[in-house]
């Protein structure tokens, strides 16, 4: 979950099969931590404050998204998780939890970046679908 319009379409989807198969939902929220250039005392005050106000903006995505879920008479599992400041990146956080959490589908939104810039920028949705040991659905 990220909040966009392809994340809650993905999320629909996600409490359709659930209600149809008896599934269990998870939702998840990946943070990245900015990166930033300056001195070291400062940096690390401002990385914080920036990491304070994202993993806010992540519950929140998270609370909305629980709620919709709950419409339904759904109950599910919230995952906040923080990428790693140097290496990390979202469809990391996903393909780890996929592969614990022996998940039998990912459903995620895709962003709609078009096809040139998914090419060179990468792609959350493409790396999730390639490298996940199960079942990927990537919503448009």
């Amino acid at each position: 979950m990220d909040g966009s319009p392809l994340s809650m379409k993905a999320l629909d989807m996600a409490v359709e099969y659930s209600m149809r198969e008896g599934s269990r939902l998870t939702l998840m929220y990946v943070a990245i931590p900015p990166v930033f250039c300056g001195s070291q005392s400062v940096l690390e005050e401002v990385r914080r404050m920036a990491m304070d106000e994202i993993r806010r903006y992540g519950e929140s995505v998270l609370e909305a998204s629980e709620s919709r879920c709950k419409a339904y008479g759904l109950t599910v599992r919230r995952i906040l998780r923080v990428a790693e400041a140097d290496s990390g990146s979202p469809a990391n956080e996903i393909l780890k939890e996929a592969v614990n959490g022996h998940y039998d589908c990912v459903i995620l939104g895709s962003r709609d970046c078009g096809a040139k810039r998914s090419l060179l920028l990468g792609s959350v949705g493409i790396s999730v679908a390639i490298n996940a040991p199960c079942t990927t659905i990537i919503v448009r």
